[in-house]
């Protein structure tokens, strides 16, 4: 059975870690302060951890910090939920595996479970493709490779930064459906994706009665294997 814990001043984890609970057959640990934290890791050897990185007197990052220098921890995935870009970077530097933004929800804590566990079903049928896509942020214009579609999200391979929350209008033509037919749609950035994976993961979150129709299109081609990835 795999251990998973949740360390938050503010409950920040309580409605996600009542969901894995329900689930999966997991061990869900909760803490509330630094010290704690530390000492609950130090016996149980989680198999995964979320701080909170606003957390008064020992933060998130400096658990993070510490565990990160501890040999027994070293290669423990930590994901961290940042509120500023400086809390982001402050991570980064400490060694954290994943950055999560504010507001969290509970499919990014989902997400990052079952990249690192593997332990829950997806709730929507991914296809694996390998189509351009265009996308902008604050009127810029940037490309990418777009693959894992599914109708909740997708990952775009990209060596573009963005940050976690980050919203983008995207555009992709749909291969194996009539012609001219295209997704246009806005997404928030869930998750960063490291190397050799370098790019972003996305979920949708306003997409057109038109490009939804056509979306669910590619996707029942493709679970029919009559469209090809190219």
């Amino acid at each position: 059975m795999h251990t998973i814990l949740f360390v938050h001043a503010s409950g920040l984890f309580q409605e996600a870690g009542e969901t894995i609970a329900r689930r999966s057959r997991t061990r869900v640990l909760y803490a509330s302060a630094g010290g704690e934290a530390l000492a609950t890791a130090r016996r149980e050897k989680p198999d995964l951890i979320f701080v909170e990185a606003e957390m008064p007197g020992m933060t998130g990052v400096d658990i993070c910090r510490v565990l990160k220098a501890d040999g027994a921890f070293s290669h423990t995935p930590l994901a961290v939920v940042c509120a500023t870009p400086e809390a982001e970077t402050e991570s980064q530097r400490a060694g954290t595996d994943v950055v999560l933004g504010r507001p969290l929800e509970t499919g990014d804590v989902v997400d990052v479970i079952r990249r690192y566990l593997q332990i829950l079903p997806r709730d929507a049928a991914r296809s694996s493709v390998g189509w351009d896509v265009t996308f902008w942020r604050d009127g810029l214009q940037h490309h990418g490779r777009i693959r894992d579609l599914s109708q909740g999200g997708f990952f775009v391979h990209t060596t573009v930064r963005q940050p976690i929350g980050a919203r983008l209008e995207i555009s992709f033509d749909v291969p194996g459906v009539k012609p001219g037919r295209q997704v246009v749609a806005e997404a928030i950035v869930v998750r960063l994706g490291q190397e050799p994976e370098r790019g972003l993961g996305c979920r949708f979150f306003r997409l057109s009665a038109g490009s939804r129709t056509h979306l669910e299109e590619c996707l029942r081609i493709l679970s029919l294997g009559e469209a090809a990835a190219v």
